[in-house]
């Protein structure tokens, strides 16, 4: 069987993985192209780009995947499936016609909930206990293929996105393996129509989303922080927030506010119950755990965040 497979995230490499080692001759690699990265916008590759060059895959990135070049690329290798997993652009027609298996996709939700780009943020962002990975046949439309295979995950409290994003993406060696092993066995895929009536949306994740606002509860503050590249801003310096946890007390009724700093513990208060950070980066310094922090660094009691 012959496979492109259609990827550009971390959370992509273990599906193209799964397929070498289902032993798919996958003929292409397809992603997005490289970009600058980083505080000195270093031009860097896709972690998919670089995993299939460690494999000495054929890499193809095109600027517009709907242009004729591409279109005539997919239909050179002439594939039995296409594999897309977190590739960043809807597909034409011309391509999702193309293989007799069709265009599968793998995606970080359980369909239909969470439609789109950011479904491990957003699971996260509402408080969330179960999340999986739904594989689909691909259309014209947003996700909104019929359904092959579902695996759930139970999200744990202590998950943030980067955990949560390499368990889901080790889940999705399992869903697309099971599907490999189905086409290997000359078996049908199942296939369910999904109830687009109960479909949801994520939203496009910004850097301001991530400013926490304090007049929220102390569990959403807590899930804006799992979910998202969170901040805060500390007499003019940005001060950015990995984890915290919630504690019973509420201390003031100006939220925001510094109520502790001490040798251990950096506890500010929210519209409900205090919270106390656990992991924080001064800008310019490291990213350290709160005790590591604060035996350099004196935060002042009454200021208020940002």
């Amino acid at each position: 069987m012959k496979a492109i497979f259609m990827g550009t995230p971390q959370f992509a490499v273990n599906s193209l993985d799964t397929l070498i080692s289902k032993g798919v001759d996958v003929g292409l690699v397809i992603t997005r192209t490289d970009k600058k990265q980083g505080r000195n916008m270093k031009i860097e590759m896709p972690p998919v780009k670089k995993r299939a060059l460690e494999l000495g895959l054929e890499v193809y990135q095109p600027e517009d995947i709907k242009s004729q070049e591409a279109i005539d690329k997919i239909r050179q290798i002439n594939p039995d499936i296409i594999i897309v997993t977190a590739y960043g652009e809807i597909l034409p027609t011309e391509i999702l016609n193309m293989p007799k298996y069709g265009c599968i996709n793998v995606h970080a939700s359980l369909l239909p909930k969470y439609r789109g780009a950011s479904p491990i943020n957003t699971c996260l962002l509402n408080g969330d206990n179960i999340t999986g990975i739904t594989t689909m046949y691909m259309n014209e439309e947003l996700d909104s293929g019929d359904i092959i295979l579902k695996d759930e995950l139970e999200i744990s409290l202590d998950d943030d996105y980067v955990s949560l994003t390499e368990k889901l993406a080790k889940l999705s060696e399992k869903t697309l393996g099971n599907i490999i092993n189905m086409l290997n066995m000359s078996m049908d895929l199942p296939r369910l129509q999904q109830n687009h009536q109960n479909a949801t949306y994520c939203t496009l994740i910004t850097k301001e989303m991530g400013h926490i606002d304090y007049s929220k509860s102390a569990d959403e503050i807590i899930n804006t922080i799992r979910g998202l590249n969170s901040f805060s801003i500390y007499n003019d310096t940005n001060f950015k927030i990995f984890k915290a946890k919630k504690l019973e007390d509420k201390s003031s009724d100006k939220v925001g506010m510094i109520v502790k700093c001490d040798e251990n513990e950096l506890v500010v208060t929210t519209a409900t119950k205090d919270i106390s950070l656990l992991q924080v980066q001064m800008a310019g310094k490291k990213k350290m755990m709160i005790e590591d922090f604060l035996r350099g660094n004196k935060l002042e009691k009454g200021v208020i965040f940002k």
